[in-house]
């Protein structure tokens, strides 16, 4: 039924408007919408930011009030990746990207249109997850936090690293085009014991960085970094052992010009547990990073790893209608099996699927989703025998935007 919605919608012209997927002919009006609404697209190469989509993914929002002239007046996209869950395994991800109303056509529910037929794509990919990064003042509905963001500010005038034994792995200054298929061999490494951390396709690469930026590799990390003023500005740290990162956090203190680095990181992150004084990390903020909807509950739940049994009915409250019941969740020796409650089941616990979302990649546990009332317990005990069976070996994190 929802599908058989979408598909009406794609093709419907309600008040001069019409939605429909692009062609290959509307990429330069697409480029131009986007240098309206976000300054253009932050790419090195836009050749290769282009092969990220297929074109059947991409929505076109059409004002056809004059038929013979009809112009792009709204736009979105989906990027197909996977993410890592808690445990190492992979869901297949639809990304919301590139969302955007052009300021004339605001306010008339064309974004509401567009946004059900990025969900409507996503059924079509067979996606396990929903995904958004909402921009200011950016509302994805059902789509919960699913990853945090730390910020440091690192003093390099006063950081020196804890005494440890040197590690005998060599680091080398590089530029990426250079040490691109090491550092996507590494990637693929860190995303895979990330949770949280989406991966990335072969275009993302020369898409992102060229050689105007620095490179340091490690056989088990690099770093990739640009020299802005006197602050060394970080995009990528990926290190998959504590002596790499050890070793890449050493080389960028090591520029001696330099006053400050910036550096993007999980919230349990260890960078600042490695310096002699770790008030020389400054935190400067923490944002929300990938929101998530779970499309999929019995494959999550499934893949995903437990810390301890659990044995309960879930009554999720969906109000968007995709995902509505009551679920029994049995967890046993760390294998999960999430299915339809029998009908005489009574719930244990009451959610709705942001926060299922959040507590099953552990950004947020169901405890503190309680503590804020986002959650309501129904049967004693369940909230907290939920928390102990959810609780993340690690916090999810994602360096990959969309």
């Amino acid at each position: 039924m929802i599908s058989d919605l979408m598909a009406y919608r794609e093709g419907l012209a309600v008040d001069g408007l019409r939605i429909r997927r692009a062609r290959a002919d509307d990429w330069d009006a697409l480029r131009d919408c986007y240098a309206r609404a976000f300054g253009g697209v932050h790419a090195k190469d836009f050749e290769s930011w282009k092969q990220q989509f297929r074109l059947s993914d991409v929505i076109v929002a059409e004002d056809v009030s004059n038929p013979d002239a009809p112009f792009v007046a709204g736009t979105g996209s989906v990027i197909r990746m996977s993410v890592t869950v808690p445990g190492g395994g992979q869901l297949a991800v639809a990304a919301c990207a590139q969302g955007m109303v052009a300021t004339t056509h605001q306010q008339r529910g064309l974004y509401s249109k567009i946004q059900a037929e990025m969900m409507y794509i996503a059924l079509e990919t067979g996606a396990d997850v929903f995904a958004a990064m909402p921009g200011p003042g950016g509302n994805y509905g059902a789509v919960g936090v699913a990853s945090h963001t730390r910020h440091l500010r690192i003093d390099r005038l006063r950081a020196k690293l804890r005494a440890a034994q040197d590690d005998p792995s060599p680091a080398r200054e590089m530029r990426p085009s250079a040490a691109r298929s090491l550092m996507r061999e590494i990637y693929d490494r860190w995303q895979r014991q990330t949770p949280g951390a989406l991966n990335r396709s072969e275009f993302y690469w020369p898409a992102t960085y060229d050689d105007g930026s620095c490179v340091i590799t490690h056989p088990d990390g690099y770093v990739i970094y640009d020299l802005v003023g006197k602050s060394v500005r970080v995009h990528d740290f990926c290190a998959l052992t504590v002596a790499a990162h050890r070793e890449l956090l050493r080389c960028l203190l090591g520029h001696g010009e330099y006053t400050e680095v910036y550096l993007d990181t999980g919230v349990d992150d260890p960078t600042p547990l490695l310096l002699q004084d770790p008030r020389v990390a400054a935190v400067t903020g923490v944002d929300t990073g990938v929101w998530m909807w779970i499309l999929n509950s019995p494959k999550a739940f499934e893949l995903r790893e437990y810390r301890a049994d659990f044995h309960g009915v879930i009554q999720v409250d969906d109000p968007y209608g995709m995902s509505p019941g009551n679920f029994a969740l049995d967890v046993t020796d760390g294998r999960g099996n999430w299915k339809p409650a029998p009908e005489d089941a009574v719930a244990d616990v009451r959610i709705g699927p942001a926060e299922l979302a959040s507590a099953y990649f552990g950004a947020y546990t169901p405890l503190e989703l309680r503590r804020a009332g986002r959650i309501e317990e129904l049967t004693d005990g369940t909230i907290a025998a939920l928390d102990r069976a959810l609780a993340p070996s690690r916090r999810p994190f994602n360096i990959t935007p969309f």
